[in-house]
């Protein structure tokens, strides 16, 4: 996901941004009613806070909705919170209304105010899904207000150049990257900048996100090694149903493809137990590289939900096609899309020769 923070995770941000609104509500002296309000206030906030911090993306939601009533519903500080809420839940148009509504209820808060405007650009940037031209100038329209406002965050910069490749407008999209990348040489995005600069492409396709780890076998594998093959990811576990159904039909996809030196297949488990899922995989045969994703960091990489869920990269690292929730068998579209993909590499490598 293009980025909502300046350089940490989104909590963070909500901390900094906080920060500058609670210094500015500490600096009157508030009466016996007006300080036992602004303390449920911060209490309600806190609450909010803490539960967004552990993704109970909809109780935290309600705490900051409560806490903005007691504001007149005018707290900037609550919508930035409820932006970042809807966010993590995808209602991107909400989003859009709370974004708006920080910029409306900020006064002077300038960190606040960009704020508004870059998760208003992300939304936008979202829900144009890389094609829609409308919805694309408005979240460039909305960066470049977060720009013009002092002290900007750098990555609002990066943010404007993702949607400016996403314009076509390569150039322009360039140039922003690398002011980026100038601004921040180490920031948390300059490796993703420094590929977007290279390959403009990467903002318009669906280029799978990198990945590496260390299979049950002691294989290291990353993505960039598998570069000029077609990779089929499994994701399972030895608790779904529907995936284990789908094991003996993976075995036969496996036999088939895996004399071809394009073709690799990779085991991704969402199980808990080390013991359970190593005997599992030994009994049954699964001899294609398997990794135990314990900490549900390829999971989230792919926002993976359902199980099994299956995704073909093809030898460009361009997500080709992905299904959800269904066994091997019931995917129909799942075996065409690896044969296509295995015949675009051996006609590629043809022409090559």
């Amino acid at each position: 996901m293009i980025p909502r923070q300046t350089g940490g995770p989104a909590p963070l941000l909500i901390l900094i941004a906080i920060g500058i609104v609670s210094v500015s509500l500490l600096a009157t002296e508030p009466g016996p009613i007006a300080k036992a309000q602004a303390d449920t206030y911060q209490q309600e906030l806190s609450v909010g806070k803490d539960l967004l911090r552990r993704r109970n993306y909809e109780d935290a939601l309600k705490s900051f909705k409560r806490a903005n009533e007691m504001r007149g519903k005018k707290s900037a500080e609550c919508y930035y919170l409820m932006s970042e809420a809807y966010f993590s839940l995808g209602a991107y148009k909400n989003v859009i209304e709370s974004a708006e509504k920080v910029i409306e209820f900020s006064g002077d808060n300038k960190q606040l105010i960009w704020n508004g405007y870059n998760n208003k650009g992300l939304a936008l940037q979202t829900l144009a899904d890389k094609k829609d031209q409308k919805k694309l100038q408005s979240a460039e329209a909305a960066f470049r207000q977060a720009l013009a406002i002092e002290g900007a965050a750098p990555v609002i910069r990066y943010n404007l150049g993702v949607t400016l490749l996403q314009l076509n407008r390569d150039p322009e999209g360039i140039a922003e990257i690398k002011e980026y990348m100038k601004l921040q040489p180490t920031g948390m995005y300059t490796n993703s900048a420094r590929k977007l600069a290279e390959n403009p492409r990467r903002a318009r396709e669906n280029y799978a996100p990198d990945f590496s780890f260390t299979s049950s076998e002691g294989e290291h594998i990353a993505l960039e090694d598998l570069r000029g093959k077609v990779v089929v990811l499994d994701f399972w576990a030895t608790w779904c149903p529907p995936c284990l159904d789908s094991i003996p039909a993976i075995r036969n996809m496996h036999k088939k493809f895996s004399q071809q030196q394009s073709f690799v297949l990779i085991g991704i488990s969402a199980d808990s137990e080390e013991d359970v899922w190593r005997e599992f995989t030994v009994k049954n045969k699964m001899i294609w590289p398997q990794y135990r994703d314990r900490d549900r960091r390829l999971q989230r990489a792919f926002r993976v939900s359902a199980f099994p869920t299956y995704i073909v990269i093809d030898h460009e690292g361009i997500v080709r096609f992905q299904s959800e929730g269904a066994g091997w068998e019931r995917s129909v579209d799942l075996l065409q899309a690896i044969q296509k993909q295995v015949k675009v590499v051996a006609t590629s490598t043809s022409e090559a020769r």
